[in-house]
This record gives C-alpha cells, structure tokens and sequence, in this order.
C-alpha cells in the first residue's frame, strides 16, 4: 500500500516492502530508505530477495487472508529473520471477500487470529506465539457488525526461535 502502518515518529535504520502493486510502493514513504519488491507470494512463496537471517522484524499487514500457501510463506519469513526477530501478522475485518481464501469470511476476528497462530506454528521456527488486538472480543466483534464500532483490530506475534 501507499500508506504505512509503521509509526511516523519512529525512525528505523531501513524499512523493506513487498507488495503486489508498483505504483502504491513507490509512494509510500516508509520504504525511502530501503528497497520493495512486487511478487505474487501465491504464484512464488519465496522471498529470494532476502538472505537468511536479514531481518530485526517481519511485519505482514492486512495481506494474510489473501496467502494461498501461509505456512510456506511464514516459513520463509522465519528463515529471513535473525535469531529473537519478530514476525507480526496483522488484519482487521476489511478485506476483499471475493479474494479472501476460503474460510476466512466465515470467521470471526477470533478465530481467524487463531488461524494465523495455528499457520505460524505450522510454519515452525516461532517462540511465544500471542494474539493481541481488541478485535478479537465478542463485544468488539458484535459493535463493527455494520460499522457500529469501526473496524476490529487484531495481530498474532510470534518470535523467531533463539537458536
């Protein structure tokens, strides 16, 4: 996307993207000082660009509903981590549905977050796996039927084993 989840006020030493659209790349301003790739993960779960142990953090946003192979992708996000580095995977309750996989719109943010939990583990290589986000509580849940509420926030982190 052309807008980044990433805090303005906090600066990092680089800030790597992948994404499916150049043009939205390009414009967004936390990849300034690092580099971004266009590649279709369910196409290629690879992420060749990078080498073993590259990254502090891995942050997957809004773009988990989407994976076709998750497990393959989040193995290959551990294997681009350094030893403790952090995998974040976060979503809220817009997606696309047409494009989400199948399961996915059926789910509440409760259960998907656990899917996504039960995807990292699948993936090995993460420690401490949590779920956090207030988009996962029934009341929550219950106020963004509608929009009521705005929009349900939810993210699984996990940690790369020490080792």
């Amino acid at each position: 996307s052309h807008i980044s989840p990433l805090p303005p006020a906090i600066s990092f030493a680089r800030v790597d993207g992948h994404g499916m659209n150049a043009e939205e790349l390009t414009k967004n301003p936390a990849f300034a000082g690092g580099q971004w790739w266009v590649q279709d993960l369910n196409e290629d779960p690879a992420l060749s660009f990078a080498a073993d142990g590259e990254y502090d953090a891995v942050l997957c946003m809004a773009g988990v509903q989407y994976l076709q192979e998750p497990e393959s992708v989040f193995a290959e996000c551990s294997r681009v981590l350094k030893p403790n580095g952090v995998m974040i995977v976060a979503f809220t309750n817009s997606f696309f549905h047409q494009k989400a996989i199948y399961g996915w719109s059926e789910r509440g943010m409760a259960t998907r977050a656990k899917l996504v939990r039960d995807y990292m583990r699948a993936a090995g290589g993460f420690d401490d796996i949590t779920i956090e986000g207030d988009g996962t509580g029934l009341v929550a849940q219950l106020a963004s039927i509608g929009g009521l509420g705005g929009d349900p926030f939810a993210a699984v982190v996990g940690r790369k084993n020490g080792s």
